[in-house]
């Protein structure tokens, strides 16, 4: 196949647009659709050999998959080995699990199916996930499995071909436009909802080998339409008017795709029609145009394009370290220096790698070599995932702490009864706030956060002392207005909680969430508005009910295990009881602030968890479950339980209940 520089390009202009989007979300807000630019590509360029080959009686299917090994294979292997080769030292075991798992599915290409099955709000953090990015790829295998098969069939059956990519696409284009808005993580991951991308390459391909004269024919009638009208100042672009007028038209909607697109969409949907279509008119218009010479077959583009495959593969893995061990967000001079070590693995993987694989002699052997290493690797990630992320590695002390801990943390906080985790969960069992006696009744609204004090509270309330009411949602602050970007119907579940809550009439109301949160990214000025308005409404309702604001636990750099974890490394065999850990001073007095303002109680978790040194409590005993958080922020079992011992005089005085316990 003729060599195309414009497509070297596009690859240069989806691999840095989603570089740039994964390392540096706020420069590029649309730079993830640089993977519907590769299904394009993808979808061309293997429809255009396959047809190639059955025309010409060449085609094997043993032939095809062996390019595909040695394209594919060499870089993939290569990063899947040093991916976990650096685990076994970096990760803890519950993470090399994780990571275990990914890699066994990476190397049968249906990591795409595994990621969806994980997808949820409480579930690990994507950032932390270093196999993430290869989701796109299982989507690819699986379409280079299906569609030479596919087409083979109606080749040999002298049908139209053109009709079978139509239907196919049509029908895949209608499940993505149905589904998205309410199976979101299944339309995003699932190939029937997104080889729609990879048809219309395919279709391309089809028109340019089939229909040549038809489309030379119509090029020129347009081509002299345009020379009369928007290139009659231009004669040096007249003759090619109608591939400028493409290549202009493709380029202006990947940049603006990729600069302009809103934060919070629903993607793909129709939405991914911008980056298909731009892609679809870029290879149209083909290497002539001024615009593609310029911008997608320059030097740089080109050596971009040449290592773009590498490039993908590399840069996700090294970020995502980066995330994992920050818990957040890595910093910038990290994520910098992570792209630059991405783009010299990349050279070096496609110099020295990938090159001597894919082309030379002793093709079947490299095919046999390939093969046996990612069933290797495939077997060796089995075999962590179902022996705990090989927790031998580490010596019997320190594995103490850093166990694959099962906190339970779902079951002890209710998890899709009163903790409401799945967005399609929108009403809260009976048994959670309705009356079963004239006993004093507390409850507890919030998000995650909320519903980590559940723990403590029903250990105080089993006491006798009052009984336990829970309305929480995943993502949903205990705030009147608020929507998340988990789940777009806080401000609805928020009103279901208040007739509830009507309905129960508890004594007293416990406020508690995140408050600062990437889902509600509220200032502590609209922080302060919203929670006003909360208050004043639970007021006006329930003027009965005592209200009790709880401000924000301290906020992890990473978790309490793995800062243990670390800090027995560095300290040769210590674990502190207390940690540095990010305190939300200004949010903790923005609500200390309206709790004194609308009368009504304040408690600050910071006061119990930390010091004045910004160092807070880590664990609250020697044992593993006994570490306060379970993450950068949700107390665990014994952390709330902690937390409610040290408040427990002061909620039963709101209650004027005599205390049972020793607070």
């Amino acid at each position: 196949m003729k060599f195309r520089p414009e497509i070297d390009g596009l690859r240069a202009f989806a691999v840095i647009s989603a570089v740039i989007f994964h390392a540096f979300p706020g420069a590029l807000s649309g730079g993830y659709i640089g993977v519907d630019v590769f299904f394009v590509i993808s979808g061309y360029l293997i429809t255009s050999i396959l047809i190639s080959e059955l025309q010409t009686g060449r085609f094997s299917f043993a032939e095809f998959f062996g390019r595909r090994v040695r394209r594919i294979f060499p870089s993939l292997v290569i990063v899947l080995a040093v991916t976990n080769i650096a685990g076994w030292f970096l990760m803890l075991p519950v993470e090399y699990q994780q990571l275990g798992k990914h890699t066994a599915a990476s190397a049968v290409f249906v990591q795409n199916f595994v990621f969806w099955s994980e997808s949820g709000y409480f579930d690990p953090s994507g950032e932390g996930k270093l196999l993430l990015h290869l989701w796109s790829l299982a989507v690819e295998e699986q379409y280079y499995l299906l569609w030479p098969l596919a087409l083979w069939f109606v080749w040999q059956k002298n049908a139209s071909i053109l009709k079978l990519m139509i239907g196919v696409a049509v029908f895949s284009f209608i499940l993505n436009i149905a589904f998205v808005g309410g199976e979101t993580e299944a339309v995003f991951f699932w190939p029937i909802a997104r080889f729609w991308e990879l048809l219309i390459g395919a279709i391309m391909a089809w028109m340019s080998i089939f229909r040549k004269e038809f489309l030379e024919f119509s090029r020129q009638k347009i081509d002299r339409f345009l020379a009369a009208t928007l290139f009659r100042y231009s004669p040096s672009l007249a003759d090619t008017g109608t591939y400028n007028v493409l290549s202009f038209a493709g380029i202006a909607l990947l940049f603006g795709g990729v600069l302009f697109l809103p934060e919070g969409i629903v993607y793909p949907g129709a939405w991914a029609l911008i980056p298909v279509i731009g892609s679809a008119f870029v290879i149209a218009g083909g290497a002539e145009p001024l615009l593609s010479r310029v911008v997608l077959s320059n030097k740089v583009a080109l050596w971009f394009g040449a290592v773009s495959y590498p490039l993908y593969l590399w840069h996700w893995p090294l970020l995502s370290y980066g995330n994992l061990a920050n818990a957040e967000r890595a910093s910038v001079a990290f994520r910098v220096s992570a792209v630059l070590l991405s783009i010299f693995l990349a050279w070096f993987t496609y110099r020295f790698v990938e090159n001597p694989f894919r082309f030379g002699a002793y093709k079947k052997q490299k095919i046999q070599a390939l093969c046996l290493g990612l069933v290797l690797l495939g077997g060796f990630g089995w075999v962590n995932y179902k022996f705990d992320g090989l927790e031998f590695r580490f010596p019997a002390n320190v594995r103490q702490f850093t166990d694959n801990v099962d906190f339970k943390w779902s079951s002890y906080v209710q998890g899709n009864t009163c903790y409401l985790e799945e967005p399609e969960l929108l009403l809260h069992d009976p048994s959670c706030y309705q009356e079963r006696g004239e006993g004093v009744k507390v409850a507890v609204w919030g998000a995650s956060h909320g519903a980590a004090l559940y723990p403590g509270l029903k250990a105080l309330s089993d006491k006798g002392d009052f009984e336990l009411i829970q309305l929480t949602h995943a993502a949903c602050p205990s705030l009147f207005g608020v929507t998340s970007g988990y789940r777009k119907d806080c401000p609805e579940n928020a009103e279901q909680v208040l007739r509830e809550l009507s309905q129960a009439k508890p004594d007293l109301i416990i406020l508690h969430s995140s408050w600062k949160h990437d889902d509600y990214p509220l200032t502590p000025e609209e922080l302060r508005e919203s929670l006003e308005n909360t208050v004043n409404r639970l007021k006006d309702t329930l003027p009965e009910s005592k209200l009790v604001l709880v401000g924000p636990v301290p906020r992890w750099q990473g978790s309490p295990q793995r800062e243990s974890f670390i800090n027995f490394d560095r300290l040769s065999g210590t674990v502190s009881d207390m940690q540095p850990a990010t305190i939300l001073r200004e949010y903790e007095a923005t609500i200390k602030s309206v709790a004194l303002e609308q009368s009504v109680s304040f408690i600050s978790a910071i006061d119990i968890f930390c010091d004045d040194q910004g160092e807070c409590l880590a664990r609250v005993g020697n044992k593993p479950t006994d570490f306060t958080a379970i993450d950068y922020g949700h107390i665990s079992k014994a952390g709330s339980e902690y937390l409610v011992e040290h408040i427990a005089s002061r909620l039963l005085a709101y209650l004027g209940v005599q205390p049972t316990v020793t607070p």
